[in-house]
Order: structure tokens, then sequence, then C-alpha cells
């Protein structure tokens, strides 16, 4: 571990869901630098961009906005805490007004917000395929190729790594808001600002994606170790309070946990990090919570994949260094991939979910007759596939297990079904209340008649960097100037030049071309038109 101080980042969430108030906590007790926000998950994208198609002003994560307005923004001026966030998701610049706007509306006239584009790649799959790309299923290759849905296609979006974050704040930003970027690359993005690497970048004009391992004024295999320490600790902390007790092998042991501490993670310069969490909240940061998060969702523990290296973990070290403090070191990286994984999701037809409550003795065979009696009630209907669990009667035990649990006093059957037939559904849909009365007694716990709902299918697959990273680009605004674009949206692009191209001079002048002539005008250090 380096003698200096670190780089204290939090984990404010680990996606769009988790407890909206978290980042107040941080804000308020972590002394921070940067504060880091991940609201993405492939499921996440694929409802973003239905939601989009429905409204050109949604697509983002609205928990955002909650946040921000109840005080988040307050403290993120005063404190100087950068904001780092994939909350734009599949409508950033729409994000990014309502930010403006929180700013704007407490005084904050110079914030500048930097938005990641281009992980958006759907409109280009015809182009791509027309050049011989496949886009073939990443784990299943029965599942084809994403082209055999290309009119069913809702999103395609690539997981961006940490490059385009840490120039955006290099240029100016108080807060960076992308779509679709790699988790841990939040917190990589803001170590190459913090570390002088995304400075270097900038001065040496190199590529704004990288490879970023080239940013490091030292030998490739000491910078690509540096990028897998500091992914590893991106990872730790981008699940939120997962690696501080949610879902840890401890956690009835744990008390208070309405009070969990979301997590900080200090970062040094050689690629080591110490895990903690605020002082005064409950959960707790161990060895053991650390490496059930370490191994969460990584694949191949010696190749940990992401977009800035592939990461080896097997010789990852992890010690207890205080309460609550652990610290992670030894990691091991290699160069990044040639190609990024695209997130996509197509339409599958649709699906209708229904449960009702089965009450013992023998609740299991009861259950059972109940769903046979449902099934020979649909048999006339075209094609339809219906999934039955049996929840409270071992659905969730291994199955040599089985035996061995005592009989349940109830059970819930939960039906899902799925079909190309919208109306077929329907007819499944209204066919769960009539067991009520034409069931075993003491049925209960049945709903409204739900609707079908149509299934977005999720397709992972792989496409070449280049192709990708070509199209990334860094657009910048500014709280003032956005309020006087809106109050003069007739000026249009051809007055405002986009806030990158304004040069600011030493002597706080600012130039800027304005309808084909040049503005020189006398302004504040810290203040753009």
């Amino acid at each position: 571990m380096s003698a200096e101080k670190g780089t204290r980042i939090g984990g404010a969430g680990g996606f769009w869901g988790d407890q909206t108030m978290a980042p107040i906590q941080l804000l308020e007790e972590g002394n921070l630098q940067y504060l880091t926000m991940d609201y993405l998950s492939e499921v996440t994208m694929s409802i973003m961009h239905k939601q989009l198609k429905r409204n050109e002003t949604a697509g983002w994560a609205t928990d955002l906005e909650d946040w921000l307005i109840a005080g988040g923004i307050t403290l993120l001026h005063s404190s100087g805490v950068k904001l780092v966030t994939n909350a734009g998701g599949a409508n950033p610049l729409s994000c990014a007004s309502m930010v403006l706007a929180a700013a704007a509306k407490i005084g904050w006239n110079n914030c500048q917000i930097a938005l990641v584009l281009g992980d958006d790649i759907s409109e280009k799959l015809g182009t791509f395929a027309a050049d011989g790309h496949q886009f073939k299923h990443m784990f299943d290759a029965e599942q084809g190729s994403l082209l055999d849905h290309s009119d069913a296609v809702i999103s395609a979006n690539a997981y961006l790594g940490a490059g385009p974050i840490g120039r955006s704040l290099e240029r100016g930003a108080d807060i960076v808001i992308t779509g679709r970027v790699a988790d841990a690359s939040l917190i990589v993005g803001c170590l190459l600002h913090s570390n002088g690497w995304a400075k270097r970048a900038e001065q040496q004009d190199l590529p704004l994606c990288g490879p970023i391992a080239d940013w490091h004024d030292g030998a490739k295999t000491q910078a690509l170790d540096i990028i897998a320490g500091w992914t590893v600790a991106g990872h730790l902390i981008e699940c939120g309070a997962q690696v501080s007790g949610g879902n840890s092998s401890d956690w009835m042991d744990l008390k208070n946990l309405e009070n969990v501490g979301y997590p900080i993670a200090e970062i040094f310069s050689d690629g080591t990090s110490i895990i903690s969490k605020p002082k005064h909240s409950s959960g707790a940061v161990t060895c053991r919570t650390v490496s059930e998060q370490l191994l969460y969702e990584i694949g191949d523990p010696t190749a940990y994949i992401t977009p800035d290296c592939v990461v080896d973990l097997s010789n990852t070290t992890l010690q207890q260094v205080g309460t609550n403090q652990v610290l992670v070191s030894a990691s091991k990286g290699f160069e990044q991939t040639k190609t990024l994984k695209i997130s996509a999701s197509h339409k599958d037809g649709w699906m209708v979910a229904a449960e009702l409550l089965v009450p013992g003795p023998n609740a299991r065979k009861k259950a059972e007759h109940v769903d046979e009696i449902l099934r020979s009630r649909l048999m006339h209907l075209g094609k339809m596939d219906i999934h039955v669990e049996y929840l409270g009667d071992q659905a969730l035990t291994p199955p040599r297990l089985r035996n061995m649990m005592l009989e349940p006093s109830e059970v819930v059957i939960r039906w899902t079904a799925t079909s190309e037939n919208k109306n077929d559904l329907s007819e499944f849909s209204r066919s769960i209340a009539p067991l009520v009365l034409t069931g075993p007694a003491g049925v209960c716990g049945y709903s409204a008649r739900t609707r079908p709902r149509e299934i977005l299918r999720f397709f992972p697959t792989i496409l070449e960097r280049n192709l990708i990273e070509q199209q990334v680009q860094i657009k910048q605004i500014q709280s003032r100037r956005y309020q006087m674009e809106r109050k003069r949206p007739w000026l249009g692009e051809w007055v405002f030049d986009p806030l990158e191209n304004i040069v600011e001079t030493n002597k706080g002048r600012i130039k800027t071309r304005v309808a084909g002539r040049i503005l020189d005008k006398l302004s504040k250090p810290e203040e753009s038109v």
C-alpha cells in the first residue's frame, strides 16, 4: 500500500431500486472525493429503452432526481464531491436536463455536467451486419444470432470502459452521467482523474477510450496491475451494501441493518485499496463480506473480463486492518480484450403470472391437483407454456435434500405462462379466480386479473471494440448556459457552440464563436457562457 493518502470513493447503490437516499448518508459522513451510483443491469437497460419508446423524455433512473432534490444536489455543491453515475441509461440527455434544473434551482449556476455517449449501437446493427458481423449469443450457440430477431430488437448497448469518465472529470465536470458503462469502470474513471492519468492523456491527445494502460507513465505490466487493483475495488463497492453485510452468510448475526452502511473505498495509486463504511452506520465490512462480494458475478476468477483490463483474482489478498476496514491487494491485470460485450434485448412474446395460496393438510398434493385442473381447463388454447412453482414446499431446496423437509402447512402456487398470443394469456388470467370456489377449501391469496406483459429477452453478444469506441464522445453542458438555451430555444446550436469548444484564457477571457462572429467577453475564471 502506498504511503500517500488514497482517493475516497463512495458506492451509493447497486441497482435501480436500491435504497433511494443512501447517497445522502455517504455525502454527509463519508469524507468523499467522488460518489458513484450504479443504477444499471441487463434487465434495467431493456426497461429503460421500452420507456424511451413510449416517452422521449423517459429512459433514465428517476431515483436520481429523488435524492438530489432531497438535499443531495446541495451537498454535492457545498462539498465539492464529484458525482459519477450511469443513471443516464437509455437517455442521458434527459437525465442531465433534470440535474441541471436541480442545480440551477439552488443557484449552482456554474455546475458542469459531462455526458458520455456512444454506447447505444441499436441503430447501427444493420450496418455492422452488412459488414459481416454476426452478433452470435455469447454463451449459448443454440440461441443463434441477434440478427435473427432484427425486427424485434429493443436495445443494444456496449459496455464502455473508464476512459471517457476520466477525461470528462479532467475537463472540469462536476457530474458525469453515462449510459451503459461497466459497473467497476465508474470507479476506475475517477481514479484516472485523481491520479493524473487522464491529465496525461489529455496533454498527449491520446484516444478517448484508451487503452488506459497507455496513460500511465511507467511500465505497461505495472499499469495493468494497477488498473486491475482499481477494478477490484470498483467491483467491491458497485453493488452497494452487499459488501457491507447485505446478502452475507453472517447476515442473521448483524444488528440494526435498517441503517446498513454503504461502502467506501480508499484507493491508492499502486492499486491497493481499503474497503470501509461510514463510522456511525450498521452492517459489517470483514474479510468474509468482502470475499463474498469479490466472487460475485465474475465468472472465471483468473480471467474476470472488464472493458479496462482482464483481472486475475487468484492471488488477491484480503487483510482485516481495522474495525470495518479490509485491505485489498495483489490483484493481477492483463491487456484488455479486442471486443466489448453488448447488452441487447428483443421482444419475445407475452407473459402473465398469477398466484394462489393452498392450505393444508396435504397442501402440496392439493396444490398439484389445482394445477392439473387449471391446465385441463386451458387445453383448447393454442401453444402456451405454463411453468409452475410451489413456494413454501422446497422450491429453493436442492433436490437431494427435499425428502428431509417437513410437510408444509400451506403452499403458494405460482404460475408463469408465456405465449405468442396475448388473448390466450388473458384467458389464462381469467381462469385463476374460479379456482377459489372450485378448488379445495380455504384457497385464498389471489389478486385481480393480471394483464399480459410483453417479454423482453436478454441477448448478450460481442463486437470489436474499435467499431464502438470510435463513436464515443463527451458532451459538456453547464447549468447557466443550459438555462439560457431553454429560455431562448430559437437560437439553437448555430449560436451556442458545444461547451467543449469553449477556450478559457489565463486572464479569464472566454472566446466562443457565435453566429459566425467571435465574442470576446470578460468573465470570472470559474464561469463560462
